[in-house]
C-alpha cells in the first residue's frame, strides 16, 4: 500500500513538473532547419530569419506540384488552431519568419521603421500576392496572427524560378541604396524591394560620430568628410567640415596618448 501511494505521488510530481518545464533544445521537427540571411545596403543591415522546409516530405513523399495551392493554400483561410481568422502563410515553417532592419527603409516604396517584424504572405493563385510585416515577431507561425498588429501590407508579384528543394531567402539584386529580397521555393519566387532614401544622412551621422573619436585627430579625415559632404551636395556640411580640417592643420595640440 505504501509503495502504491509513493508511486502515485511520484506520478503527480512528474506531471506537475512537466507543466512548468521550459522548452529544451531538441532537434527540429521534420527537416525544417533554421536558417538566416543578411544583406547590408550601405550602413543599413537587413536580416531574414526563418525555418526552411523542403519539397520532399520527411517520409520521402515528393510534393513538387503540390506546394502552392495545396501545402500552402491560396488566400487567407481560417485555421482551426490558435486565434487567427483569415490567416496568412507564415512564409516558412515553425516560429515566425522574422524580417529585421537596422534603420528606417522603404519596402516596395512604402515606409517601414527600423525594427523586427513577423513576415507573412497571402498567396494568390492569379495575380499579385500580399506581403505582410507584423509588429508581432515572436509567435508560432501564423496561428496567432492579428491584422491589427500589421506594420505594413504591400503587393508583390510572384514569378517562375529555378528549382529550389529547400525554401530559401536570397538577395537577388544589390545597389548602393537598394536591394531585392526574394523567397524561393520549388519553382516559384516572390521578390520585393528594400530601399534606403537617406543614405547620405546616415553616412554623415556616422562620419561625425567617428570624428569625435581617434579619427578626428587626423586632419585628412576631416578633409575626406568635407569632400563626401560636397559630393552629396551638402554645401553647409562641407564648409563646416572643411573649416574643422583647417583648424586641425593649424593646431599645435599633441595627439593624446
Amino acid at each position: 500500500m505504501h509503495r502504491s501511494i509513493m508511486a502515485s505521488l511520484a506520478l503527480i510530481l512528474l506531471f506537475a513538473a512537466s507543466a512548468f518545464a521550459q522548452a529544451i533544445s531538441t532537434p527540429p521537427s521534420g527537416d525544417n532547419q533554421k536558417a538566416s540571411v543578411s544583406q547590408n545596403i550601405g550602413l543599413v543591415k537587413v536580416t531574414i530569419d526563418y525555418s526552411s522546409p523542403d519539397v520532399h516530405a520527411p517520409n520521402g513523399e515528393d510534393r513538387r506540384g503540390k506546394i502552392w495551392g495545396t501545402l500552402v493554400p491560396w488566400g487567407a483561410p481560417d485555421d482551426p488552431f490558435g486565434t487567427c481568422t483569415e490567416c496568412p502563410w507564415r512564409a516558412g515553417a515553425n516560429e515566425n519568419t522574422v524580417f529585421t532592419v537596422s534603420h528606417d527603409v522603404k519596402v516596395q516604396g512604402q515606409p517601414l521603421k527600423a525594427g523586427r517584424y513577423g513576415l507573412h504572405f497571402i498567396p494568390a493563385e492569379q495575380g499579385d500576392w500580399t506581403l505582410i510585416l507584423s509588429n508581432d515577431s515572436t509567435s508560432w507561425g501564423s496561428y496567432f496572427y492579428d491584422s491589427s498588429e500589421d506594420a505594413l501590407r504591400v503587393k508583390v508579384t510572384p514569378a517562375r524560378s529555378d528549382y529550389h528543394e529547400w525554401l530559401t531567402y536570397e538577395f537577388t539584386d544589390r545597389k548602393p541604396a537598394q536591394a531585392t529580397a526574394a523567397l524561393k521555393w520549388e519553382d516559384l519566387q516572390v521578390p520585393w524591394t528594400i530601399q534606403v532614401d537617406n543614405s547620405g544622412d546616415l553616412y554623415l551621422a556616422k562620419i561625425r560620430q567617428e570624428l569625435r573619436n581617434f579619427p578626428g585627430f587626423n586632419s585628412q579625415n576631416w578633409v575626406a568628410a568635407a569632400q563626401y559632404a560636397l559630393q552629396e551636395k551638402r554645401p553647409n556640411d562641407a564648409l563646416e567640415l572643411a573649416e574643422a580640417a583647417v583648424m586641425q592643420v593649424c593646431s599645435v595640440s599633441a595627439v593624446p596618448m
